[in-house]
C-alpha cells in the first residue's frame, strides 16, 4: 500500500491530522476534542461584585470594633455619673440616675480669689441704695457703681462693713440672684446686703445688690443702708408708699422671690427699684430693697 500523498506538497514524513476521521460514518458519535477530565474554567469575577463584597466587609468590621470600644466606656445600672464644677474651679463627681445610661456635664469657672479690703472704710449713712449704683455722699469719693471692678467696689465694702458673712465663689446662675441663667455670678453677703459680681471673661465686675432682711446677720451695719430718699428695709408698706409719692408704686407676684413692690418712674415707667414685702396693708413689711436684675438690664 502507497503511503498518502500530501496534496499541498509537504515535506516526506507528512502525517494527514484528519485520518482517523476517514473511518466516521454518520452514526457514529464524534471522538472529544479536549480531555474530559479537565475541569471547566471558572469564568472571571465582576470587578463591581468584588468591590461591593471587600466593602460590606469592612463595614461590618468597623461596626464591630466601634461596638468593642463603646463596650468598654459604658457604666453598669447604677453607675451614672454627672460632673460639676464648684466654685473653686475643680471638679465632683456625684452618682446619676440608675435607670439611665451615663453622661457627664462638666462646667468650669475660674478661680474665686478673694477680694480684700481698699481703701478707707465709708460710714453706712453716707451710702445709698439707687438703681444703678451705691452712691457715696463724700465730696471726692467714687460712688460703687454697676460695671466698676468687682475688686475694687468689693475691697471698699469690705473695708467698711468688715470681712463678709458668705461668699459664694464663682457659679453658675440659675436666675436666683437676677443674673441671666447659665451665666457666671459670684454672690458676696455683708450682713442683709448681697453683691452681685458678674465677669465678661475678662473682668470681674460689681453689677448688682439685693437688701433682704432674711438674709440674716441683722447685727451688720449693713442692715442701716437706704435708698437715697430715706427707704429701709424693715419700714412699712405706708412709708414705701409716702416716700415715694410722686413715683408709681405698685405689688406683683414673683415666681422666685414671692409678694413684692415695684417702684417705677411715674414719667418713664422704667424700674427702680423692687423687693419683697409681707403683704400690701398699711402695715406690712417691707422686707427687702432690690436692684433691678442684671438680665433685665441687657
Amino acid at each position: 500500500m502507497s503511503d498518502p500523498k500530501d496534496p499541498y506538497g509537504n515535506p516526506p514524513g507528512w502525517t494527514d491530522p484528519y485520518s482517523d476521521l476517514t473511518s466516521i460514518s454518520g452514526t457514529d458519535p464524534i471522538p472529544p476534542l479536549e480531555d474530559p477530565r479537565t475541569p471547566p474554567a471558572t469564568p472571571p469575577g465582576s470587578p463591581l461584585l468584588t468591590g461591593l463584597v471587600v466593602g460590606l466587609l469592612l463595614v461590618a468590621l468597623s461596626v464591630a470594633v466601634f461596638q468593642l470600644l463603646k463596650s468598654d466606656d459604658s457604666v453598669e445600672a447604677g453607675g451614672e455619673t454627672t460632673t460639676t464644677a464648684p466654685a473653686d474651679g475643680t471638679e465632683t463627681t456625684t452618682p446619676g440616675d440608675t435607670s439611665s445610661t451615663s453622661s457627664t456635664v462638666a462646667t468650669t469657672t475660674p478661680p474665686s480669689e478673694a477680694y480684700p479690703p481698699v481703701g478707707a472704710p465709708i460710714a453706712v449713712d453716707k451710702m445709698k441704695l439707687k438703681s444703678d449704683r451705691v452712691a457715696v455722699q463724700i465730696n471726692g469719693t467714687p460712688d460703687l457703681a454697676f460695671g466698676d471692678p468687682a475688686d475694687i467696689s468689693i475691697g471698699r465694702l469690705a473695708s467698711s462693713f468688715g470681712e463678709s458673712d458668705q461668699d459664694t465663689g464663682w457659679q453658675v446662675s440659675t436666675g436666683q440672684w437676677g443674673v441671666c441663667t447659665g451665666e457666671l455670678e459670684r454672690i458676696i453677703r455683708f450682713g442683709p446686703f448681697a453683691a452681685v459680681v458678674t465677669t465678661d471673661g475678662t473682668t470681674e465686675m460689681f453689677n448688682g445688690y439685693r437688701q433682704d432682711l432674711s438674709f440674716g446677720d441683722l447685727d451688720s451695719e449693713a442692715t442701716q443702708l437706704t435708698t437715697l430718699s430715706g427707704l429701709k428695709a424693715g419700714d412699712t408698706v405706708e412709708r414705701l408708699q409716702t416716700v415715694y409719692a410722686t413715683e408709681d408704686v405698685t405689688f406683683a407676684m414673683d415666681p422666685t422671690v414671692g409678694e413684692v413692690f415695684e417702684l417705677r418712674g411715674s414719667d418713664t415707667g422704667t424700674l427702680l427699684l423692687w423687693g419683697p414685702v409681707r403683704g400690701t396693708d398699711p402695715d406690712s413689711l417691707v422686707v427687702g430693697i432690690f436692684a433691678p436684675d442684671v438680665c433685665e438690664r441687657g
